[in-house]
């Protein structure tokens, strides 16, 4: 009997080898026999793992393998966990192969001094320089805690707000890793505050004492993460404002219907699917998301009932070697008016039409189309700076873009169009841009601009242009 038994599995084991040599001569098949993971001191094997696009003991086509892989490489740097990704095929026979992943892990521990602008975006603060509107402090985040992706931070500012607050995030709390959930806290308190806009300028308000206004704010979010590019996110938010009395003067709509106190609850659905090679400035691939929140639940007295939809669409392309063409729309559409509290258009950020960045265009509906062909003049350089005895700051990786860009934008509101020139009116820019891109993330973009009203000037960012 156990003879048998032997002969049978003998017989087994060699019409599955042969199977598999028939299916790799006939379809060009890889079957991965082992995936090696090299240089994780922090990180969890199940971690780079789970963003993996093939999994131990499945087979990938030899027409896909370069695909696969250089896949790999993307998702693994989109965590933000490494400053560099390899990701290489290691042949057995003809049949088997490795797949051996060797990473360089970031510095996880971050006391961050803070000091940021408290404008729409840096190069309206820049004109006057104004301290005053700066703020200062000190922030600590300790990222991939316990190797598992988790995430705590807290905040201590000082300046234009102040500010104390804490973050934690869990991105896998299931066997499966398909679950997580971020808590957050924050209080904050200002001296000073915008409180309209005229002329699509923001309007300030300052008085010493006592503070105009005191937040206080707290969100639970739910994600679920089934596979691996699109991502649910489900987020509940607590909203407590004290205004002082004087600014119903300027704006008696600040909150709602003449309101100098607001607790309110937010509820906001959110959809995205990212297949970007790199989050932080891409050249390949595509990212869109979709989002629906209501602000007011009607659980308080707050007269806030605002609901709004978002979408959001990039488009990324490699036309040669060193030519890229990338493009995106954005659009928001708000079934009832907000109050300027929750108002928000162009103007912010990253979010608007280049050439305005000196203006602010609030709104209840806008369209945005942002477009640029770039031109890699120095592409993924890596600069080894021995002096520096730490492994994960002496290797800085360097590139270079230079581009031209052309944007366009239309923000619809009735109830601003009186006092804001460029509301209800389209708007478009463009220009030429150089873009520095170094590791954790850091992106430095100088562009020149002109926008439809012939004013022009050199513009400075700090984060991807599309």
């Amino acid at each position: 009997m156990l003879k048998q038994a032997v002969q049978l599995f003998i017989f087994l084991l060699f019409f599955h080898w042969g199977t598999l040599l028939i299916a790799q001569q006939t379809t060009g098949v890889n079957y991965v026999s082992e995936i090696k993971i090299i240089g994780n001191k922090t990180t969890k094997d199940k971690i780079i793992i789970r963003e993996l696009p093939f999994n131990q003991g499945d087979t990938l086509r030899e027409t896909e393998l370069t695909k696969q892989l250089e896949r790999a490489k993307s998702n693994l740097l989109n965590t933000l966990l490494f400053n560099f990704v390899t990701v290489e095929p290691v042949y057995f026979d003809s049949l088997h192969i490795a797949i051996y992943i060797t990473v360089e892990e970031r510095w996880y521990w971050w006391p961050i001094p803070i000091f940021e602008v408290q404008e729409n975006n840096f190069n309206t603060w820049w004109i006057n320089k104004d301290f005053d509107r700066a703020n200062y402090g000190m922030f600590i985040a300790k990222e991939n805690f316990r190797g598992r992706k988790e995430r705590i931070a807290f905040k201590f500012q000082k300046g234009y707000t102040e500010q104390i607050g804490f973050k934690y995030a869990n991105p896998y709390i299931n066997k499966n890793r398909t679950q997580g959930f971020t808590i957050s806290s924050i209080y904050s308190r200002n001296h000073e505050i915008n409180y309209n806009t005229t002329a699509n300028k923001i309007d300030f308000f300052k008085s010493e004492k006592p503070y105009i206004r005191e937040e206080f704010a707290s969100q639970f979010s739910y994600e679920f993460r089934p596979k691996l590019y699109n991502i649910h996110r489900f987020l509940i938010d607590y909203h407590h404002v004290n205004l002082a009395d004087s600014v119903l003067f300027f704006n008696e709509n600040y909150l709602s219907n003449g309101k100098t106190n607001s607790q309110f609850l937010s509820l906001q659905y959110f959809l995205s699917r990212d297949k970007r090679n790199f989050k932080s400035y891409p050249t390949k691939g595509y990212f869109y998301s979709f989002q629906l929140k209501q602000d007011g639940l009607g659980f308080f007295d707050s007269g806030i009932n605002s609901f709004y939809s978002a979408v959001d669409y990039r488009k990324f392309l490699q036309l040669t070697e060193h030519l890229f063409w990338s493009n995106s729309i954005r659009g928001k559409y708000s079934f009832s008016t907000a109050p300027y509290y929750l108002r928000s258009g162009l103007g912010f950020g990253s979010n608007l039409v280049r050439g305005y960045e000196l203006y602010v265009i609030n709104g209840d509906h806008y369209g945005l189309f942002k477009s640029q062909l770039r031109y890699a003049i120095l592409p993924n350089k890596v600069f080894n700076v021995n002096p520096i005895p730490f492994d994960e700051f002496n290797k800085i990786p360097l590139s270079i873009y230079a581009g031209l860009y052309f944007d366009a934008g239309y923000v619809d509101s009735p109830s601003t169009k009186n006092n804001n020139f460029l509301t209800n009116s389209m708007l478009y820019g463009g220009g030429i841009a150089l873009d520095f891109v170094s590791y954790y993330d850091i992106v430095f973009r100088i562009e020149y601009s002109i926008n439809r009203m012939k004013e022009h000037g050199l513009f400075l960012h700090f984060v991807a242009p599309i």
